[in-house]
């Protein structure tokens, strides 16, 4: 039975639906406020990279059962009515229903009667009666119709569901939804709206235990020299357990960060690209996971560094998140798991320590990364940009786009023309213009010259210097421009007040004319514009420089992050005069900056840059009552740092700013951050921590170089490492639950490290106060040089209770000299330089970490060594009869 279904939201949840639907045979109609999304839609252009779902959008807008609108009151005029918003993320960074209240408002008064309003999306239980009392509506029915979709297989999942469940309080209206569904074969569960809201998270929460015990078993396999392959086989092959997500690895575990996050990345020492998670994962993808290094911090550098990546992973959560505050602004979301790099506001002179998301305070304290490494290698740093890259990106060919030859490259043309087609030779040698491609076959270079794509339109050239004049322009352009189209027309346009503005007018027409490019000044009523018509030009801004199109998406150019400070002050400068402000505070003297804008990826990229330079700017975010979107203000306040800053201002503006910060008698320090001693980071306090379930992909990367990372706005954060057993325990006790099952698991892997322990003093025969004690491999695990938590530690800490003298080799310690952070977990332990340094005299030798290279060392040279053969294998990495052969007592992990 075809119906008639309205699905208002065009994401990743409400597009499959709707194409699904279509599918199906419905007839649909999708809504979103995007204006430009919709109109991609309509031309068959499918946003989302999700398997099969172009090929059902392509069927549905063919077969006309598929179409999309930005008009939510079309799809109210249908029989059902599918809610797919997401639940929109505040200033603090909660989830709330606003957004499905708001759109509940505006489809209530025109709903036809007995329609069916669907909530789709994964939202909090309780929804549907908030809808119903949004609506007021009681000739309207509301069901809940959760969505079981796994990015990557979404379309399957629709189309092949383990089951449907809809939660209706009327009966008829649930046989009505199951009706949608027809030709879709799998279980129907019907039942209550709160039941089938909570199905949705009960079995992602069911999931996570599954998940998480099987790595718990896998702890204590490790433990006790079980094969989990075989564990899991032997447990999947009982039909009441199932092998489906009986694997051991980061299913459920794992500190990562939202794919909303950004960090400073570049590969093979290419450019620097500032980048969301998911926008990096899905580079590694493409290009590779090798090469890779990201912005990274350490104590004692005197700025941030590019540092190599280890690890890429990402994966799905369902579980909890924190959005972590702090003063000035700064707040980034992670998994509870996650570690940061905490101080005490006090004294940076000390290591910082780590802390657990879960166990942060508002007494902590977190670095934001100052200052900016020295790039030289960057590619984008080579002093100007080529428009022409651009040409792909436009949707052109060479053959499209006509060249307005300077002299040089006529007398090239005037000595090669034999080489062109014996049409075209006159005509091209009399105007003094090819096509791109005659350009090329007649290798005259593309430096000089003017491109354009009609006869009679703008020509620019090729080469556009990257010097302090066009990071101003470009700041002004970020601050006031737009990429216009009008048909196949684009534009490059800059709009200013309509008065009190004519110097910057002047400024960008002076600039492109000073390049040889036409610019057009226009004056309307409520602007006086700046524009320069190029298709080329456009797409070089949007597609090559990455400034983004609109107020909405704007985002600094990638180019900026390797170049000298100059640049980066003549980029702020032109984003403060186009749009920027200043003010008293009371009255004065006091003065602060401040700077607004609707991107939230400009808003970044501009803290991240007064960061380079040594600013701390505040960062506020709010909506105004009419708003839809948030603004983000960044301040800057402070006598010190305003003098610091006064270059942002105009000369006259500068003038008096600075007279004011120098009546004011007292410096009061700032309330907001602290510099201490080390000058390549401040310190801000959090303020605010938010707990709140998440379901959805999250991203780590691993950087043993430092640990660390800058992710969104400057933030220092650890990087991601494993969850371990005892954090997800405190984790579940936050939550008001006591996870005694997973308690028995941490018991048994600690009895383990006394077993281990105990062998080696049965090895020896006697006491070992004062007994020199041989130790291979320290780190948490081979190829790392983690320490945290790591299983060697908790053996030789047992060993040493008892008195004996650690001789300790780890590959991952360079010259027998640890990372001075480590000094603490290595106390009382002698580092050897090599492997068998580390044996000279020792009663025994431990093997605790499981490096390759200890399989291949001249075991004879080990025994000479050692006091007495005797080895104890905690990994089961050694060949046992070839050490028997050679008069070794061998001890291993389940082995005899």
């Amino acid at each position: 039975m075809k119906s008639r279904v309205g699905v208002i939201g065009a994401g990743y949840v409400g597009l499959t639906t709707a194409a699904c639907f279509s599918h199906l045979g419905h007839d649909v109609v999708c809504t979103d406020v995007d204006e430009s999304r919709v109109a991609r839609l309509n031309g068959g252009e499918c946003p989302i990279l999700e398997h099969g779902l172009d090929n059902f959008l392509r069927e549905g807008l063919s077969g006309g059962r598929l179409r999309f609108t930005t008009d939510n009151l079309e799809a109210a005029a249908c029989e059902f009515v599918y809610l797919c918003v997401p639940t929109p993320q505040g200033a603090d960074g909660s989830a709330d229903l606003s957004f499905i209240e708001r759109v509940a408002a505006e489809i209530g008064p025109v709903l036809e009667p007995d329609a069916v309003v669907v909530n789709k999306s994964t939202v909090p239980v309780g929804s549907t009666l908030v809808v119903e009392r949004v609506l007021g509506r009681s000739d309207v029915h509301v069901v809940s119709n959760p969505e079981f979709l796994r990015e990557g297989s979404a379309v399957h999942d629709f189309m092949n569901p383990d089951r449907i469940v809809i939660g209706a309080d009327d009966q008829a209206a649930a046989i009505r939804v199951a009706a949608l569904y027809l030709g879709v074969s799998a279980p129907l569960i019907v039942t209550d709206p709160a039941s089938a809201e909570t199905i949705k998270y009960a079995a992602n929460a069911f999931l996570a235990t599954k998940i998480s015990f099987v790595n718990a078993i896998a702890a204590v396999c490790e433990a006790v020299g079980a094969d989990m392959n075989d564990v899991v086989l032997g447990m999947g092959s009982d039909r009441r357990i199932g092998s489906e997500f009986l694997r051991p690895g980061p299913g459920w575990g794992g500190s990562c960060f939202l794919g909303d996050e950004t960090v400073l990345v570049r590969q093979w020492r290419g450019p620097v690209r500032l980048l969301r998670f998911d926008e990096l994962f899905a580079a590694v993808d493409r290009a590779g996971a090798d090469g890779w290094e990201a912005l990274s911090w350490r104590v004692g550098e005197p700025t941030p560094e590019y540092l190599p990546v280890s690890r890429f992973t990402a994966r799905h959560h369902a579980g909890d998140v924190i959005s972590v505050r702090t003063k000035m602004g700064r707040r980034v979301t992670v998994t509870a798991d996650h570690p940061f790099v905490v101080g005490d506001g006090v004294d940076d002179a000390a290591a910082p320590t780590t802390k657990l998301a879960a166990e942060l305070t508002t007494g902590d304290w977190l670095p934001v990364a100052q200052g900016s490494p020295m790039v030289l290698d960057d590619p984008a740093n080579q002093g100007f940009g080529r428009i022409l890259d651009g040409l792909d990106a436009a949707g052109l060919t060479p053959a499209q786009v006509i060249v307005r030859l300077d002299d040089l490259q006529a007398r090239l043309l005037a000595e090669r023309r034999s080489e062109l087609p014996a049409a075209r030779r006159h005509d091209a040698v009399r105007s003094s213009t090819l096509r791109l491609n005659e350009l090329q076959t007649l290798r005259i270079p593309t430096l000089r010259g003017r491109f354009g794509t009609t006869t009679n339109g703008t020509y620019v050239p090729d080469v556009v210097p990257f010097d302090e004049r066009f990071w101003r322009i470009i700041g002004l352009w970020l601050a006031e421009g737009h990429l216009g189209a009008d048909g196949a027309r684009r534009r490059v346009a800059w709009s200013f007040a309509p008065t009190g503005e004519d110097d910057l007018v002047d400024e960008v027409r002076a600039y492109w004319e000073g390049l040889g490019v036409k610019a057009s000044v226009r004056q309307l009523t409520t602007t006086r514009s700046v524009s320069v018509s190029s298709r080329l030009l456009a797409s070089w801004f949007e597609h090559v420089l990455g400034t983004g199109r609109s107020a909405y998406d704007k985002r600094i150019p990638d180019a900026i992050w390797s170049a000298p400070d100059v640049d980066k002050r003549a980029l702020l400068r032109g984003l403060w005069d186009g749009d920027g402000s200043w003010s008293f505070v009371n009255g004065g003297p006091s003065v602060v900056l401040e700077y607004g804008t609707v991107s939230r990826a400009l808003a970044d990229g501009m803290l991240r840059l007064l960061g380079d330079l040594g600013i701390v700017a505040r960062l506020e975010v709010g909506r105004t009552p009419k708003s839809t979107v948030d603004t983000y203000w960044l301040g800057i306040s402070g006598a010190d740092q305003i003098e610091s800053a006064l270059w942002l201002l105009p000369p006259a503006e500068r003038a008096e700013v600075g007279r004011a910060t120098g009546r004011q008698a007292k410096r009061i320090l700032p309330t907001g951050y602290r510099r201490l001693v080390q000058k390549h980071a401040a310190w801000v306090r959090i303020t605010d921590l938010d707990r709140r379930p998440y379901d959805g992909t999250v991203y780590s990367l691993s950087v043993p170089g430092a640990h660390t990372v800058v992710t969104s706005h400057g933030l220092v954060v650890h990087n991601c490492f494993p969850k371990d057993s005892r954090a997800l325990v405190r984790i579940a006790e936050d939550a008001g639950y006591d996870f005694e099952l997973l308690k028995g698991v941490i018991a048994v892997n600690d009895e383990q490290f006394d077993r281990v322990a105990e062998k080696a003093v049965e090895l020896i025969g006697g006491p070992v106060e004062g007994v020199p004690v041989a130790v291979w491999g320290l780190t948490f695990k081979a190829r790392t040089d983690d320490l945290r938590d790591s299983p060697a530690l908790q053996i030789v800490q047992r060993l040493r209770k008892l008195g004996a003298r650690i001789q300790a080799y780890d590959p991952s310690i360079v010259d027998g000299k640890p990372d001075p952070k480590w000094t603490k977990a290595l106390d009382g332990i002698e580092i050897a330089a090599d492997a068998y340094a580390a044996c000279q005299g020792a009663a025994v030798l431990l093997v605790l970490t499981e490096w390759d290279e200890f399989r291949w060392l001249d075991f004879d040279k080990v025994g000479d060594a050692l006091a007495a053969r005797r080895i104890v294998d905690g990994r089961n990495i050694l060949d046992r009869e070839a050490l028997r052969r050679r008069d070794f007592a061998y001890a291993g992990i389940g082995r005899v």
